[in-house]
């Protein structure tokens, strides 16, 4: 009985597919790429939010890549006083903060292009954030940022670029 499938079989085989179709928008739906977002030009590639308890409150933080520059946005105000405010992916080199912008982004902005191949390599990002005002200093907060789906949203931000007039 060559060709004919059990009816087990099909239903096996629909389930898996269906399963890898919504893993696969689950995994690509963290991070977008579009052509703009508020306070900046041109194209970005962002994370969803997440939340994170800073000391004192909630607070939403976010990973964004636009003009030349990897930010992690947030609410609260960044505490840059000591030298383990930064990231790394998947528990590798730790990578210190270059600046805070705003006094509630932390941005990375050296070797920018080795940061996005590390995320395209990579699984996750843990980013590692002081707040204030929470004298004394308490403690270092993480939070981590899924990898999945980057290397679609950077191809489309990639895209983006090419689009925009600089």
């Amino acid at each position: 009985m060559s060709g004919v499938f059990s009816l087990d079989t099909v239903w096996h085989r629909v389930l898996m597919f269906t399963a890898l179709c919504i893993a696969s928008l689950a995994a690509n739906a963290k991070w977008s790429a579009g052509d703009t977002a508020p306070g900046i030009t041109g194209c970005a590639l962002e994370t969803w939010e997440i939340s994170l308890f800073d000391g004192y409150q909630d607070t939403r933080l976010r990973l964004s890549v636009a003009d030349g520059e990897i930010r992690v946005k947030t609410e609260s105000n960044i505490d840059l006083s000591f030298s383990d405010v930064g990231l790394a992916v998947d528990g590798k080199d730790f990578i210190p903060a270059d600046a805070v912008v705003d006094e509630t982004h932390v941005l990375f902005s050296s070797n920018t292009e080795g940061l996005l191949e590390q995320f395209i390599r990579g699984h996750s990002v843990t980013v590692y954030l002081r707040f204030w005002p929470s004298y004394p200093a308490t403690q270092r907060y993480e939070a981590r940022f899924s990898l999945m789906g980057f290397t679609r949203a950077h191809n489309t931000y990639k895209a983006c670029r090419s689009k925009t007039p600089s």
